[in-house]
């Protein structure tokens, strides 16, 4: 009887050493996988949201992450009046822009200017209104592109429609310069303000050869 009690005593020590050790087993791994999953799980605070990350389902070097709009509008006199005589009037422009690199950026616009035109006709001097439609390609580059305002050169050409005695056709280029100020960083919303000449050389058409000098202000996003 005294062995077997001896043995009882022995199996139940041996037991509780077991349950001690797979206690301690568990608590050991509960611990490393507490630890694993501390370190894989994205820290919350300081980290800034990546472009994507904000509910776009494309990445940051998308196309259309890089697409705007532009709308402007402002003051156009005329350089060369041509043998049309025409005067001052105003331009409206609208356009879609790809920003290539962070300073050179891609536009493609639709610019209306609306001129006074004074026609000498038996001595008297008449007035008349015209439309100067024109689709072109620009591009604009970014001398301070990481600058919240900055400065920028512009130029590109395109297709003219005169819209004046039976209409005319021709082709023309433009050159000139800007400043724009950044609203939003992330989302590049921006105004500014330009001025760009445009010659039109229609010279081979009775309206003469006409040049512009349009000062307009605008947005871009």
């Amino acid at each position: 009887m005294a062995v077997i009690s001896s043995c009882e005593a022995q199996l139940l020590k041996f037991n509780q050493k077991r349950g001690s050790a797979a206690a301690f087993f568990l608590f050991f791994l509960v611990l490393i996988s507490s630890r694993a999953t501390a370190q894989t799980a994205p820290d919350q605070t300081g980290q800034v949201p990546q472009t994507g990350q904000l509910g776009s389902p494309f990445p940051s070097d998308h196309f259309w992450n890089r697409v705007g709009l532009e709308v402007s509008g402002g003051y156009s006199p005329v350089v060369g009046k041509g043998a049309g005589y025409f005067d001052k009037g105003w331009d409206v422009t609208v356009g879609a822009t790809d920003r290539l690199t962070s300073r050179l950026r891609l536009l493609a616009e639709l610019q209306y200017f609306g001129l006074n035109k004074n026609t000498l006709y038996k001595g008297q001097v008449t007035g008349d209104s015209n439309v100067i439609a024109t689709v072109g390609v620009s591009a604009a580059y970014d001398l301070v592109p990481r600058a919240g305002t900055s400065p920028y050169l512009i130029g590109g050409g395109g297709y003219y429609r005169l819209v004046s005695q039976g209409g005319a056709n021709a082709a023309g280029f433009a050159f000139g310069g800007g400043v724009r100020h950044r609203l939003s960083l992330e989302k590049r919303m921006e105004v500014f303000a330009e001025a760009r000449y445009h010659y039109i050389a229609s010279g081979s058409t009775p309206l003469g050869q006409i040049s512009l000098l349009p000062v307009s202000a605008g947005i871009r996003w």
